[in-house]
């Protein structure tokens, strides 16, 4: 009787050392948040681009000049747009993108649905966060760049707008999660995508 008691406690030792491993393993929001920083600064570097501190007050940014949003992201506005803005749950927009997403420093995938053979993405004002649900796991290329965070830009320019974006994996827009279902499909693991090119139409 003895000898099983032992047997199992030495079991459960065995398992409960197992289990503490695998879970050290698992990197922490901050460590995964760090990581995800270091190849953000990189994209920086490599595009010189220079953060500014502030929004500028006439509104322009220099073609390099972007602004660190409080959600995470960055932005640069190339044109604003005609000054319509988005009514939220009433503004239907097609949305066309390109840019990179960046796996890790050196490895790189390039994306654009520009060309016409590529469909823009179309949704309503306001539900961008939705439309992300429910592609999260269907592997739906389409819309594996479509965000949330490509909607919160939203608040700053309007019809017709260009913008450049990063938005970083770890990203938030009013609680919820700014990034792609690309970015979510990576566990334990955040990525930034470098947005060239934005242009929002308004129909």
């Amino acid at each position: 009787m003895k000898r099983a008691f032992y047997f199992l406690v030495l079991i459960w030792c065995v398992l409960s050392l197992i289990f503490t491993l695998s879970c050290n393993d698992i990197p922490t929001y901050e460590e995964m948040k760090a990581e995800e920083n270091k190849i953000i600064r990189k994209i920086l570097s490599d595009k010189n681009i220079t953060v500014l501190s502030e929004y500028p007050k006439d509104g322009k940014f220099k073609e390099n000049e972007f602004i660190q949003l409080n959600t995470g992201i960055y932005l640069n506005v190339v044109d604003s747009g005609t000054g319509k803005r988005a009514i939220y749950g009433s503004t239907d927009l097609l949305v066309r993108v390109s840019g990179e997403c960046y796996e890790s420093t050196d490895s790189i995938l390039p994306f654009s649905t520009f060309p016409n053979s590529e469909y823009p993405f179309e949704f309503r004002f306001g539900n961008a966060y939705n439309i992300v649900q429910e592609h999260s796991y269907s592997r739906d290329i389409y819309f594996y760049f479509f965000s949330l965070g490509l909607e919160s830009i939203l608040s700053y320019v309007g019809d017709s707008a260009v913008v450049k974006l990063i938005i970083p994996g770890h990203s938030e827009v009013n609680g919820a999660s700014g990034s792609s279902s690309y970015q979510n499909s990576f566990s334990y693991t955040y990525l930034p995508i470098y947005y060239d090119r934005v242009r929002y139409i308004f129909y």
